[in-house]
């Protein structure tokens, strides 16, 4: 990406706000979590049993694929409200290996299959959405792998301590986020936020990625947001581990556009202004 030169001034200025904006945002989400675990506390509510669906694109990485299934259903508590829906290339060359994987858990199991060509994957998420139907709704990647025991059941608990009929949204940590007050890879909708936009990715302004950015920017927008306090994922992510560069990947760095994307970012702020109140209304 193309940086600009700035003056020592200028760089002061900005590290400044960086640093306040760490603080501002550590303390927000901090209380804003205890404040709503107190009070769901206090008032006896009950826990939440929520469906979930787990929205995943794919592509030449079978074997990946079948450690992330193995890892889901070995930590998920109740595996019969979990939703896979899994989108393929039409001219997907592993599609046998992944065949065999659905084919021994799809037995105890819900997973959609779908083979469908689109030139991004937030095209690709946006058609999965499309297609789900339970209470909760997850972006997920085939590089990842859940590690977190009874995993569902927690996020039923977070999202329990709200109002589930209002859009909301809670970010659940990975072991790749630094500042897990400031970001999640993760972050998971309700179908009232889905059902207000009408989308789960902004794929009409960015190339490849860029969804989690979306939907945890809309969660500061509109502060209808908690961060779980559990590490529920490990990602083994391209970007910070060279044995995982694999074809997949360099397919999708080439129709990357990182300096337009970031242009985009900061040029449709007022789409996401507008989405945010449509969140709120």
């Amino acid at each position: 990406m193309l940086k600009q030169k700035r003056t020592i001034l200028q760089s002061l200025i900005k590290d400044l706000i960086k640093g306040f904006n760490r603080i501002y945002w550590f303390f927000f989400t901090f209380l804003k979590y205890y404040y709503n675990t107190v009070l769901f506390n206090i008032l006896k509510k009950k826990n939440s049993n929520y469906s979930i669906s787990l929205l995943l694109p794919t592509k030449l990485r079978s074997k990946k694929f079948t450690n992330m299934v193995k890892s889901l259903f070995d930590n998920t508590n109740n595996i019969r409200n979990i939703e896979l829906l899994i989108l393929f290339d039409e001219s997907e060359e592993q599609f046998n290996q992944y065949k065999e994987t659905i084919e021994q858990y799809n037995k105890v199991s819900n997973i959609n299959c779908y083979k469908k060509n689109f030139n991004t994957n937030l095209q690709r998420i946006n058609f999965l959405a499309s297609k789900c139907k339970n209470d909760l709704i997850l972006a997920i990647n085939d590089d990842i792998e859940f590690v977190l025991k009874d995993w569902d059941k927690i996020l039923s608990q977070e999202f329990s301590k709200i109002n589930n009929l209002k859009p909301f949204s809670v970010w659940i940590r990975s072991d790749d986020v630094k500042y897990k007050y400031l970001h999640s890879n993760f972050p998971v909708i309700n179908r009232a936020w889905y059902n207000k936009l009408l989308y789960h990715s902004p794929s009409k302004y960015f190339s490849q990625w860029w969804a989690d950015n979306w939907i945890c920017d809309l969660g500061k927008k509109t502060g209808c947001f908690l961060i779980t306090h559990h590490i529920f994922i490990k990602h083994f992510n391209q970007f910070h581990l060279d044995d995982q560069k694999d074809q997949t990947y360099l397919d999708s760095e080439k129709k990357r556009n990182g300096d337009k994307d970031l242009l985009n970012w900061k040029k449709y702020n007022y789409i996401r202004i507008k989405d945010a109140k449509k969140l709120l209304n």
